[in-house]
Formats: C-alpha cells, sequence, structure tokens
C-alpha cells in the first residue's frame, strides 16, 4: 500500500510540473525514478520514490521556477551543485527542478541535446506532454549517478535496475559503448560495466567494456577511482574517485575544483541562511541580500 501510495503521489507531482509549465511552452522531462515507475515497471509501486526528479531546458530554469512558485511550489533550497533546486508541491512528493545532468565540465550530455534526442509523449499523463529522454541517455544518466554517487558498497539494487533498463530496451553493447564515449564517459562506463559482469554477469556488460576505446590511462584509473570510492564511500574521498574517472585528467581536476567552489558557496549560504532553514538563491532571486548577492554568480556557473 506504501509504494502504491508512493506511486500516485509520484504522478501526481509530475503532472503538477508539467501542467504548470505547459502554458510558457517550457519542456518536462521525467528522470530516474519517476521515469521508470511510468515506463520500465508494469507496477510502478515497485519502484519507491522519495522525491521526483525533472530536467527543463537550462535557459528556463529560473523560469520555470519562478512559474511552479506561482502555482503553490514552496522553494526548499539550491542543490549543493547548483544544478538543480527542491521545491514542496501542495499536494506530492518533493520535486528535484534539474536544469543540467551533472556539474559542469563532468561529461559532455548538453540538457538541449537531450531534448533533441527525447520522444514527445502525450498518453502517460493523459494528454500532458512530456519529454521522455532517449534510452541511451538514461543509460548514460545511470552509468554518471553511479560514479557521482562512488558506490563501492551495496552496488546491487543499482546494477539490477540499470540490467533491467538495457533488457526493457534492448540496447546494443556496441551503441552504447559508443554513445557513452561521446558524451565523455568512457572511463565512468568502464568502472561500471566492470563492476557489473564482476558482480552481475549479465553478458552485456563485458561485450559494452570490450566495445568502449582503448585508453591504457583510463584503464590504470579505473581500478584507483575504485579503491578511492572504497575507501571514501563515506568521506571526502569519494567524489575525487568521482573526477578521476571524467574524459580527461585536466577535466577532471577542473570539475572537482568547480565543485570545491560550489560547496563552499553552499556552505556559507547555508549558514547565513540561519534560522530561514536553507538558502533558495542563486536561481530564484528574492527578498533577501543572500539571494541578490548570490544570483549573479550561480548564473555564471
Amino acid at each position: 500500500m506504501r509504494g502504491f501510495a508512493g506511486a500516485v503521489l509520484a504522478k501526481e507531482t509530475l503532472g503538477a510540473v508539467a501542467r504548470a509549465l505547459q502554458g510558457a511552452n517550457i519542456p518536462v522531462m521525467p528522470l530516474k525514478g519517476v521515469l521508470f515507475q511510468l515506463t520500465l515497471y508494469s507496477d510502478p509501486a515497485e519502484r519507491q520514490l522519495k522525491d521526483v526528479d525533472v530536467l527543463v531546458p537550462e535557459r528556463r530554469f529560473v523560469e520555470a521556477i519562478d512559474i511552479l512558485v506561482q502555482h503553490g511550489f514552496r522553494p526548499l533550497s539550491a542543490g549543493r551543485s547548483w544544478i538543480e533546486a527542491g521545491l514542496q508541491p501542495q499536494r506530492g512528493l518533493p520535486l528535484d527542478l534539474h536544469r543540467r545532468l551533472f556539474c559542469a565540465f563532468r561529461y559532455r550530455l548538453a540538457t538541449d541535446a537531450l531534448f533533441a534526442r527525447a520522444t514527445l509523449d502525450t498518453e502517460l499523463l493523459q494528454g500532458t506532454p512530456l519529454w521522455i529522454p532517449h534510452p541511451l541517455d538514461t543509460l548514460a544518466h545511470l552509468v554518471g549517478k553511479f560514479v557521482s554517487d562512488h558506490i563501492a558498497s551495496g552496488a546491487e539494487p543499482f546494477l539490477t535496475e540499470l540490467e533491467r533498463w538495457i533488457e526493457h530496451h534492448r540496447l546494443a553493447p556496441e551503441l552504447a559503448a559508443r554513445h557513452l564515449a561521446a558524451a565523455g564517459m568512457a572511463r565512468a562506463a568502464r568502472h561500471v560495466f566492470a563492476r557489473g559482469a564482476r558482480e552481475r554477469g549479465h553478458p552485456f556488460f563485458e561485450a559494452a567494456a570490450r566495445a568502449l576505446p582503448a585508453d591504457n590511462l583510463g584503464r590504470m584509473l579505473v581500478p584507483l577511482a575504485a579503491e578511492l570510492a572504497r575507501r571514501g564511500e563515506r568521506n571526502a574521498l569519494g567524489p575525487l574517485s568521482a573526477h578521476l574517472l571524467n574524459s580527461s585528467l585536466p577535466r577532471g581536476m577542473t570539475s572537482l575544483g568547480l565543485a570545491a567552489v560550489c560547496a563552499l558557496e553552499h556552505a556559507r549560504l547555508t549558514r547565513a541562511a540561519g534560522a530561514r532553514g536553507g538558502y533558495w538563491a542563486p536561481f530564484f532571486a528574492g527578498s533577501s541580500s543572500i539571494d541578490r548577492r548570490s544570483a549573479s554568480s550561480a548564473r555564471a556557473l
């Protein structure tokens, strides 16, 4: 019953977002859990959710926040990496509204390209339009999230769902490897597929790993990143493992530095917000001086 209620609330939140933004012609793309409830599981109650993840075009992100607030969504806070913002609907699950899948300089999955490859659907929400991501883009999102969350132990549920997605869409290993390499995720994919082949034994993982482009440095970095993730799963070493698996070491160090800047600014703004219970800027300029100061710097990121 809890699973069924959660699925109903998730769909209600997604529908409220899509309907609110439809009038402004802002496309809405469901991500991860809510997408899987709608398209991957015959019984949506199988997929438990704590929140609803949605992507909108980056250039319309602040406008989308403004519209949702006008429709009764309550601002919660900006995300630590400044690529998403949390809102609470009047009914339903909390919303994570994204402008990107990953931080700047993490891979090459531009939001505009994701929408260009997506498919328009008007049936899942009975006439309300949704943009369904290409299956290979969702595969890339899952691979990147595995790395970003620096999963060392407890990978079984994630790998099982990844396997289920691959089988549902009959993804070809060679096409998947080509897409991931083009997205700058070859090293991240090598890490995830090695775990999948070792822990799940599914033939896709080994075949896709073989199809990735030759990368001698990457082959050395993958076990190092895996060891750092194991040692730092719950401390500061974990994020370093993720940035090591970027498309190149210079790009990885750049993304690591930018993530550190965002985290420090996030902490500063949170402390300054104090009793207000978090901060809302850098995305939605409210009446406080904190919001006004941080809005311009966040847009630059």
